[in-house]
């Protein structure tokens, strides 16, 4: 794990040339325990099993990135050398504070080199994944919010094949929003009252999802029961509030 500090672009008026820089820090995880445990527990997982991305979540490939559920995965190839400036843009709606997943390079179709990950949106270095991994936990989570995560070969003249797998990421203030509407109304609500199972239940009810039910467990014991239900009520707003 390492910490970064990371300043955004500047933002200069025309009227008195003032210039404000915000500050940014990130911490880099390689452990995929010590970043759950970062994100208090509370985040989703798209494990790639379908074609199907969870709700919020969308990829912009320049190449040939593509969903493989027979794999399980999302495969890529990015050169590190091209006029076409080879990248994936991972979006996230909410804006979430933490990313990561599992991880090969190399393999068929180049030995590559190393994948930069940049914040899209300020942009702003975060970090290399080199070569060397083969299946292994890479992450980073930030002190401040971001929605697009960008992707880039590394230097030198051999082209990144990747697969990425079981990738996390977390809002980390969890609100109930259930359905990315951007409230917590009686729609959420309806999610909630399907994934209430009680304390120490662990199994998914019927009618609930194991992503929904991750993200409804706010206190991460494990179960969703009458003290989520607390901070749920906590947090609502009514529809278009």
């Amino acid at each position: 794990m390492r910490k970064i500090l990371g300043w955004g672009t500047a933002l200069t008026t025309l009227v008195s040339w003032a210039t404000t820089v915000s500050a940014q820090t990130i911490t880099i995880y390689t452990d995929r325990a010590e970043w759950e445990s970062a994100m208090s527990g509370q985040f989703l997982m798209e494990t790639f099993a379908d074609d199907q991305l969870n709700p919020g979540v969308s990829f912009v490939s320049s190449e040939s990135g593509h969903i493989n559920p027979a794999q399980e995965c999302y495969q890529d190839v990015l050169a590190s050398a091209s006029h076409n400036e080879p990248m994936t843009t991972w979006s996230f709606v909410p804006e979430i504070y933490g990313f990561g997943g599992n991880w090969t390079l190399g393999g068929p179709g180049g030995s590559g080199n190393s994948l930069l990950v940049y914040i899209a949106e300020i942009p702003l270095y975060v970090g290399t994944i080199p070569n060397s991994y083969n299946g292994g936990f890479w992450g980073f989570t930030s002190d401040t919010p971001f929605t697009s995560v960008k992707l880039v070969g590394g230097g030198g003249t051999n082209q990144q094949n990747y697969c990425f797998d079981d990738m996390v990421y977390s809002s980390q203030e969890s609100t109930g929003d259930m359905d990315g509407d951007g409230d917590v109304d009686l729609d959420d609500y309806d999610i909630f009252i399907e994934c209430l199972a009680g304390p120490d239940v662990t199994t998914t009810p019927e009618f609930c999802t194991e992503m929904q039910f991750d993200s409804l467990d706010f206190d991460a014991d494990g179960d969703v029961d009458l003290t989520d239900y607390a901070f749920f009520q906590s947090q609502f707003t009514g529809p278009n509030e």
